[in-house]
Formats: C-alpha cells, structure tokens, sequence
C-alpha cells in the first residue's frame, strides 16, 4: 500500500522525503540472523546470478545485472527508475557505468531494503544505495506509479525471479502506466524469466502498447531472459 501523504510526495517530486520515510521505515526491521538473511535475499532473488555452491558471487551477479541494466543505452545525468531494488545489484550496474542525476528505485519488501541498506552481504551495492542521487520508495510499485508525476529516460523493470508470482507487475495496465512515465525515446529493459508462456506475454503485451521491442537477451547461467525495448 502507498498512503496518501507518500503518494501526494511523489506526485509534487519530493523525493527526498519518500527517501527519508523508506530508510527510516528500513532501519526499523530486526534481521540479524545470517541463516535468515540469506533465506530472504534467496527467495526474493531466486539465486539469478549465483549458486548454492558458490552463494552470493559479485562478479557472477554482476553479469546478470549487466544484461538487466542494459548499459550501453545509458547516459549521464539520465533521469532512471526501477521496480525492484533488491540488494542494490542493478543500481551498481547502472553508477558503475555512469552518473544519473536521480536513480528512483521501487520496493514493497521492508526486509530486503533493510539488508540492502543495512546488513549488505556485497558492501559495492550497499555503497551505491547510499549516493545521494539514489532515492528509495518503499510501496506496491503499481500504486507507486499510479502516483509519480515525472518522466524518466529509462526504466528496469526486475520485479522478481518470476513474473508468474506476481502478474499485476506484468500486465497490459502496468506497461501502459510505464509508457507514461517514459520520455520520448526512453529506453525499457524488463526481467521477463525463463517461463515461454509469460516471455510471449510481457513480449505481445509491450508491441500491443507500442514499444519497439530491440532484442530479447538470454542471460548468462539461467534460461531466463531479458527484454530490451524503445518508446517512439
């Protein structure tokens, strides 16, 4: 849920203040249990990027994140947005390779933006979510859109390890509500799993809205995949 103080904050670009809210909000949770902590960053994850042999590989994690940040349409001083902030793994992808003016990251788990934040088992990702350029909303990221009032050069959109679980995230609606939030030109890169059926979906759905679609990438050690996409 987003109340209506967060939502009327986005809507006038305070986002500052939704910053300050979600830390605080964070900061707030107990996880101190090494056991939990990974059961969490695990189930939200899905282990895209590492194995249970090799739990929690940067550099094997940071090559999925490569394919999800689609850096080589990114800019400085671009204005981005991104459903799922994780453990900050894309947010490093994206500051590794340039300088945003604003990096506005959406998440609906108070524990995995504690961990992120405060218990980082990967302290580059921890680092990176405490720029000043980053700003974190904490809320459903469908109402979260429902309110923003801005536009963004370009949006990642890994709102999980299966897109299955959560199909709202997915939807003909959530696309358009995206669209609008996408400059002219803007550039989309969208996490759409290893599931055939939900892949054709998330692709039919962005060219019945419009975009055009560039490329549909296979990432490195999954079956899953990514889509690339332009708004004209």
């Amino acid at each position: 849920m987003v109340s209506k103080e967060i939502c009327l904050m986005l809507k006038k670009r305070l986002y500052d203040e939704v910053d300050e809210y979600t830390r605080q909000r964070a900061a707030n949770v107990n996880i101190v249990d090494k056991n939990k902590i990974f059961n969490i960053i695990d189930n939200i994850t899905g282990g895209l990027g590492y194995t249970k042999d090799n739990p929690l590989d940067e550099s094997r994690m940071n090559y999925a994140g490569y394919y999800i940040a689609w850096p080589d349409v990114l800019k400085n001083n671009m204005k981005i947005l991104e459903i799922g902030t994780g453990l900050g793994r894309t947010a490093y992808i994206v500051h590794y390779t340039i300088n945003p003016e604003i990096y506005l990251t959406i998440d609906n788990s108070l524990e995995i933006l504690h961990i992120a934040l405060y218990n980082n088992p990967i302290e580059d990702y921890k680092k990176i979510l405490w720029r000043t350029n980053v700003k974190i909303v904490y809320g459903d990221a469908l109402q979260v859109l429902e309110c923003i009032n801005d536009e963004f050069d370009h949006v990642i959109h890994d709102a999980g390890p299966n897109p299955r679980r959560n199909r709202r995230l997915y939807s003909m609606y959530f696309f358009s509500l995206l669209k609008r939030i996408l400059k002219k030109n803007g550039t989309l890169s969208v996490f759409i799993g290893s599931y055939r059926v939900m892949q054709d979906h998330i692709y039919n759905t962005l060219i019945g809205l419009g975009f055009d679609v560039l490329e549909t990438v296979s990432l490195p050690f999954s079956k899953a995949r990514v889509i690339h996409a332009v708004k004209h």
